[in-house]
């Protein structure tokens, strides 16, 4: 039963934000697609855990994250900025950003340019899923109030992060279906976007957790300025989106 309630707890968050994000759908998608998408937004989490950790012990194979974090000289930095920010950021808004590519841009479903920013969208959720569930599951098992605390913190941080990150990559994705002579072009700055958006929060959410003084509390501000105007920008993309023609007809 205590397994049942922490797994529950996980899905929580991306499952509030999941209803949320369907009410922008004017013509909603199938159940069916949804759930794909969120499952196989699940499936990569832990192919990505794997390829962060290879790409980590590539940079450098004594890594240890709190002795780098406690380091104040220049390499120190550049490894930290590295291994716990922009690792994780690219491989996993890549692996989002595939998975929906070449999974469900030939659906029959898929037939309107918002659909691509909601997959996107989807997928993210799905995967931050997996990332709260494993948070939650760690030994021995945090107490209800703490996991309610862990959760609620990762509901408002991490959870919003990957639905927005992945948001701003089916943004730039749909504009490059639109017009297939920028299309590489736009999803490349997409990607990028994502990326350093997903690397700006890494950074600011590791070097808040390490500070104890007035800093700290800085920092928390910054990166919810970070995830509020980022959150209005996929609005106004999810509104210039359904401006546009019917994506179907050029993207085949």
């Amino acid at each position: 039963m205590q397994y049942i309630f922490y797994i529950c707890l996980g899905l929580l968050p991306s499952l509030i934000w999941l209803s949320f994000y369907l009410k922008k759908d004017k013509h909603p998608e199938p159940n069916s697609i949804i759930l794909r998408v969120f499952i196989w937004g699940m499936l990569l989490a832990p192919l990505a855990i794997i390829l962060e950790l290879l790409l980590i012990w590539l940079l450098n194979p004594s890594y240890d994250l709190t002795s780098l974090l406690s380091q104040t000289n220049y390499n120190g930095i550049i490894k930290t900025i590295l291994a716990a920010t922009l690792i994780p950021a690219l491989v996993e808004e890549y692996l989002k950003y595939s998975i929906i590519k070449h999974k469900f841009l030939k659906k029959p479903a898929f037939d309107e340019p918002t659909d691509v920013i909601l997959y996107c969208i989807i997928a993210g959720l799905g995967f931050a899923a997996i990332e709260n569930i494993l948070v939650v599951f760690k030994s021995p098992f945090p107490s209800f109030g703490e996991s309610f605390g862990i959760i609620g913190f990762r509901f408002l941080g991490a959870t919003l992060l990957h639905a927005l990150a992945s948001g701003i990559i089916g943004y730039w994705l749909a504009l490059g279906l639109l017009n297939a002579k920028k299309r590489k072009r736009f999803i490349l700055i997409g990607l990028t976007i994502a990326i350093i958006f997903h690397s700006c929060y890494n950074y600011l959410i590791i070097t808040a957790l390490n500070r104890t003084d007035n800093y700290k509390m800085i920092l928390i501000f910054i990166t919810a300025v970070l995830l509020f105007s980022t959150a209005l920008f996929i609005s106004l993309c999810f509104k210039k989106l359904k401006k546009q023609k019917s994506i179907c007809k050029i993207s085949s």
